[in-house]
């Protein structure tokens, strides 16, 4: 990306953001859009890979994989649960490099509860090769009065 059309996206992305689901800054900078499945229970998010998102040896960070995942489970449970909820913990296990293409991160859960879900995003390129895999406890936070 040429460094004014970089310089106008961020523009763009600083310009529309807001602390609301979707709306976050870096989900705007990263491109990250947004997908529900009602019946499946699962939150998609893909994205284009912008040379934003490498590291030094020119393939994507494993902090980006990580925080794609950690997006997607958390607005799962932002479309299906009645509270706020905050990751307690996460692992995510590393498969494939890349440095080129689309990212398209899949969230679901693996055990849902009241208080504690656990749940899993896999995220893979657009010739559906995984590329990492989260799993990750949720923890339902309720300010108190």
């Amino acid at each position: 990306m040429e460094k004014k059309q970089f310089l106008n996206h961020v523009e763009e992305a600083y310009s529309t953001f807001s602390l609301k689901p979707e709306n976050i800054f870096l989900f705007k900078l990263f491109q990250f859009d947004f997908s529900y499945d009602e019946t499946e229970r699962t939150c998609t998010i893909s994205c284009p890979i912008t040379d934003i998102m490498l590291n030094p040896t020119g393939v994507v960070h494993g902090g980006v994989y990580t925080f794609i995942s950690d997006t997607a489970m958390g607005h799962l449970n932002f479309r299906f649960k009645d509270a706020p909820y905050v990751t307690l913990e996460l692992k995510t296990s590393y498969f494939r490099a890349v440095s080129s293409g689309k990212m398209i991160a899949t969230a679901r859960y693996v055990k849902e509860g009241h208080q504690v879900s656990y749940m899993e995003c896999e995220v893979k390129n657009e010739e559906g090769k995984l590329l990492c895999k989260t799993t990750a406890t949720f923890y339902r936070f309720e300010k108190k009065k």
